[in-house]
């Protein structure tokens, strides 16, 4: 008799639960993430500027020597006399600051290159099987590698460990699949629980949740590490990663009906290689219309916007860290908190105001506009006004792109709706770690050329998700 067969049905009809019951452990593991970013280029930085400087006990220090480079670089040279711009050195000696930037950049292309594979391979096969698997075993599962991340990062502070353990706690993370992983199965949980009438507001909220979580614990944790205290908010988050786990094994519901009655091990057993094939049936199969051709279309359009955000968000910390901004953590978390509270306030107006209207591809191709502007803002920018500037203008983006997501679950069947976004899940997480690495290394070969480039080269994929959308 085969194996499923032989489990225990439940005596009780299945229901689908709410669609926003995902909402509190998705918002959980992006906060997790999110501090991620934060905390592991300020703590690399940190110990960079140690051994650099000799005598960084703080990141007011650290923010020290990037306004002491600021300084120098209005003094003429005298051995070399040239023209300058706020992002282009009068000298060909590198200052501490561009070695201490190189050193980070560095160090993060390496990290993010050698989680690529581990990433990429997890997220193939435990995203084409979420559909058979359900979608609670990949909402958990990230949980555990931020766990051993952590775990692994707190020994790092504490000891003072070589670079190498950073490599392995994030190798580790990417296996258990990165909040790529959780993101697949959050939007394939909340298309299973709605209908194409209430599916595109759903979306659009629960995509907002997402960048919401930037605001408290990067605004929080922004000025905590002012102190470089870094083994206690390793250990705090941590605990967040355990609480969680714990909780969402409790508490997350499954959205997938016939195999609500089995437990997280029993789910994870009915995965199989086999459906890594899965990945390219979604797009060859014929559907009715033009619908095949606008699939693709819209998928490709959705991958060159997460090329874009990845790429450009991925160097955001080093860029502001630097001249002339000489940012602090708390400064940065103070920029991600306007784009934030401006997505809130627009996300709360467009659900309410325009209902009937609300999937039409003008409104992707508005928000690729706003973050192509905010992007090319930043490039150019050489005061700290322009950079609010740029991210007051770019937070709109947020409201208007997961329009894209909604249109293209409504062009697939129930059965696909996570299946067609594998592409995007390689993208959003062993991806991701591609991107950066490619983020990182043009910003550290154009650092002493001009720091913004890396900025120019990232909106010409915006440019291309619009094309797609014509």
């Amino acid at each position: 008799m085969d194996e499923e067969n032989e489990l225990q049905k439940p005596t009780l009809s299945p229901k689908l639960p709410r669609w926003w019951r995902i909402l509190p452990f998705l918002v959980t593991i992006i906060i997790i993430t999110n501090i991620d970013s934060l905390m592991l280029n300020d703590f690399i930085e940190y110990r960079y500027t140690i051994k650099y400087r000799g005598n960084a006990t703080s990141k007011a220090s650290t923010r020290d020597v990037y306004l002491n480079s600021t300084e120098s670089m209005d003094k003429p040279s005298r051995s070399i006399s040239t023209t300058t711009t706020p992002h282009t050195p009068i000298s060909t000696t590198e200052s501490p600051t561009d070695l201490i930037q190189e050193a980070t950049a560095r160090l993060n292309v390496f990290i993010s290159l050698s989680a690529t594979l581990p990433a990429i391979f997890t997220s193939i096969v435990l995203g084409s099987n979420s559909d058979r698997v359900g979608r609670r075993p990949l909402i958990i599962l990230p949980f555990l590698g931020k766990i051993f991340r952590y775990t692994i990062l707190s020994l790092v502070a504490y000891l003072d460990l070589a670079d190498y353990w950073i490599i392995i706690a994030v190798v580790i993370d990417g296996l258990c699949g990165t909040s790529g992983l959780s993101i697949l199965s959050a939007f394939a949980f909340v298309s299973d629980c709605t209908n194409k009438n209430n599916r595109t507001k759903a979306i659009v909220i629960t995509d907002v949740c997402i960048a919401s979580t930037k605001f408290l614990p990067l605004m929080t944790l922004g000025l905590y590490l002012e102190n470089s205290n870094f083994t206690p908010a390793l250990l705090f988050t941590l605990g967040l990663a355990v609480v969680g786990f714990i909780l969402a094994n409790i508490f997350q519901p499954e959205s997938t009906l016939d195999i609500q009655h089995l437990n997280i091990f029993q789910q994870l057993a009915r995965a199989k290689f086999s459906q890594t094939t899965k990945i390219f049936q979604v797009f060859l199969a014929k559907r009715a219309g033009h619908n095949q051709r606008n699939l693709l279309l819209l998928i490709g359009a959705h991958l060159s916007l997460i090329v874009m955000t990845y790429g450009s968000s991925a160097v955001q910390y080093l860029y502001l860290y630097g001249t002339p901004f000489c940012f602090d953590s708390f400064g940065v978390s103070l920029v991600t908190t306007t784009i934030t509270a401006i997505s809130v306030l627009f996300t709360t107006i467009y659900t309410c105001a325009v209902p009937k209207h609300s999937d039409n591809l003008f409104l992707p191709m508005l928000g690729l506009s706003f973050h192509i502007a905010q992007i090319t803002i930043y490039a150019v920018a050489n005061t700290v006004w322009m950079i609010y500037m740029g991210a007051s203008i770019g937070a709109l983006y947020h409201v208007f792109s997961p329009v894209i997501r909604a249109r293209i679950t409504k062009l697939v069947e129930p059965t696909e709706y996570a299946t067609v976004f594998i592409l995007t899940l390689i993208f959003e997480s062993g991806g991701n770690y591609a991107i950066n690495a490619l983020s990182n290394e043009i910003y550290k070969a154009t650092l002493t050329i001009y720091s913004g480039i890396v900025y120019f080269a990232f909106s010409t994929f915006g440019i291309l998700g619009i094309v797609f959308l014509l």
